[in-house]
């Protein structure tokens, strides 16, 4: 499994989702760049702005039926067994479809039982498609083209012994002995099958023909006619019409305790309308490849994808703090306390002399205005500053005007949808205490703070009960005026301890703090303890 999923974290900001789009746009074919949610209004602005569009979502890291199924060469049901057999030389099994929707499953010991019990059989009955009967024995029809069905009859004994034995249900295989014809004629049989590429005269094939029978020639001696005969048969007739088939979201737990319970080798993938999608194999339950994971503006498993604990970190580039992380295996790891992870991924550009398209500055413009409201966050560095400049200089397009876009597109989604005011949404564990915390900047809050205040409660006690949090943050930043009012629900108690405030109504208003990461989390950590 050679893709390496380039994604940031769960409930993901404009800085998350455009700084994996502009690491996978620096990296190999390889790396596809997701994102971990729904976009919010304000990344939506940017890659209109950038021209380009959002990356697709990626719900799970989780190994499913789907990742670990194989894509075979599939027949369709009136397949022939020469058809199969010659697919079968290369794959043990082959998916039957019928209108792309899975109908069967077919197995060389399937196509061997149905020749077996043929062979066994004291008197076999043959019925030959007349597509089928030319896809499989090269030659050609002397009559109009009909369903051939009988009991097959090799002659080359003596006219008299061939009397005795051919009957009306025969279908004749047979050379050049033209003497025997009269008695074909009298019995009316099914058909004539001539080998050898032999044709009757023109007054014995009209003969035929006014009889009713069949007449085919076959190009190949009687043996190898008789032989292809039974390789005839369609892949219908030998099928398992009922296999155990799977989910293709199906997971590697649940595969494993079906594989267990029903012991097959093979169970087909396929979706809630029976479209086929691959075929999952016993083997490749024991050891499936894990899929491979580059982590951007994260770096804690609770901000991440669900199913990391079961995927392969490749790196990590982020701007947060190093939270509680490990890996089985050396990874490249750059974590640096700049402004926004759009910095750093634009700084590897610089770094590695690699050109940047218009569209990946815009998004990593947007990035770091967005993160560093502008450049006017306390998280701004030098770099930040330097970084936006070489942004701003190959995305064409001014700084402020696009911060300007941004703020307001951040302002009318939440007056729109208050469910927008969680977007921005992390979980911390501080010593034993759960905490969640959701940040909104935007210029103007205070005067935000009276409109929304009762949809600010609603979505956070909502989160509180959900997510089973002892205290829900909320922070309202004002950009203009560079503070926040913090809401605090749960058990208040908590937050008036940590800023040794009241927190009356369940607000303060905390001049001069604007960032969760520098001002807000390193405090919850000093007064509770470490995060885990």
């Amino acid at each position: 499994m050679s893709m390496v999923h380039v994604v940031g974290h769960k409930n993901p900001d404009t800085d998350s989702v455009v700084s994996a789009v502009g690491y996978a746009a620096l990296k190999p074919q390889e790396y596809v760049a997701f994102r971990a949610g729904e976009p919010n209004d304000e990344t939506l602005e940017v890659f209109q702005l950038a021209g380009t569009e959002v990356p697709p979502l990626l719900s799970s890291l989780r190994l499913t039926a789907l990742d670990m199924s194989k894509q075979l060469t599939s027949l369709d049901e009136k397949a022939t067994f020469l058809e199969a057999s010659k697919v079968l030389e290369s794959q043990k099994v082959i998916p039957v479809l019928k209108s792309d929707k899975l109908v069967g499953i077919v197995t060389e010991k399937d196509l061997f039982r149905v020749i077996q019990r043929e062979l066994f059989e004291e008197e076999v009955t043959v019925r030959l498609e007349p597509e089928v009967l030319i896809k499989t024995i090269p030659g050609r029809f002397l009559t109009p083209p009909r369903v051939i069905e009988g009991v097959p009859l090799v002659l080359a004994s003596s006219t008299e012994t061939v009397g005795n034995r051919v009957r009306s249900s025969n279908v004749v295989i047979m050379g050049d002995r033209w003497d025997l014809l009269p008695v074909l004629l009298k019995r009316r049989v099914r058909a004539v099958i001539f080998t050898m590429g032999l044709s009757p005269s023109e007054n014995d094939l009209k003969q035929l023909t006014d009889a009713g029978i069949v007449v085919f020639s076959s190009s190949l001696h009687t043996y190898n006619t008789i032989r292809l005969m039974f390789m005839a048969f369609t892949v219908k007739e030998a099928m398992n019409v009922n296999p155990v088939t799977v989910s293709p979201q199906d997971g590697l737990d649940f595969l494993r305790r079906l594989s267990n319970l029903h012991r097959h080798r093979y169970f087909p993938v396929v979706e809630e309308d029976g479209s086929f999608k691959g075929l999952l194999e016993l083997a490749d339950l024991a050891s499936p490849p894990r899929k491979k994971v580059f982590l951007v503006d994260h770096n804690e498993p609770g901000q991440a994808v669900d199913g990391l604990q079961e995927a392969q970190v490749m790196g990590i580039i982020d701007h947060h703090r190093l939270g509680a992380f490990t890996t089985e295996e050396a990874v490249k790891i750059i974590i640096e306390p700049v402004g926004s992870t759009s910095t750093l991924v634009a700084r590897e550009y610089v770094r590695q002399n690699t050109h940047m398209t218009r569209q990946v500055a815009t998004l990593l413009l947007g990035g770091l205005v967005s993160d560093t409201l502008n450049l006017q966050s306390v998280t701004t560095t030098p770099l930040d500053v330097d970084i936006a400049q070489f942004l701003e200089e190959r995305s064409f397009l001014p700084r402020d005007e696009l911060a300007s876009r941004l703020f307001h597109a951040r302002v009318q989604a939440v007056l729109r949808d208050p469910s927008a005011l969680t977007k921005d949404f992390k979980l911390f564990t501080f010593g034993k205490v759960r905490v969640g915390i959701a940040q909104i900047e935007i210029p103007g809050g205070s005067s935000l703070a009276t409109v929304m205040r009762d949809a600010i409660e609603n979505v956070m006690t909502e989160k509180l009960e959900k997510e089973g949090l002892d205290l829900a943050l909320f922070m309202l930043t004002d950009i203009t005026q560079k503070g926040t009012l913090l809401f605090a629900f749960g058990q208040r108690h908590i937050a008036q301890m940590v800023w040794a405030k009241p927190f009356k109504d369940g607000t303060e208003y905390l001049p001069s703090v604007v960032s969760r990461k520098k001002q807000i989390v390193p405090l919850l950590e000093q007064v509770l303890g470490g995060t885990g």
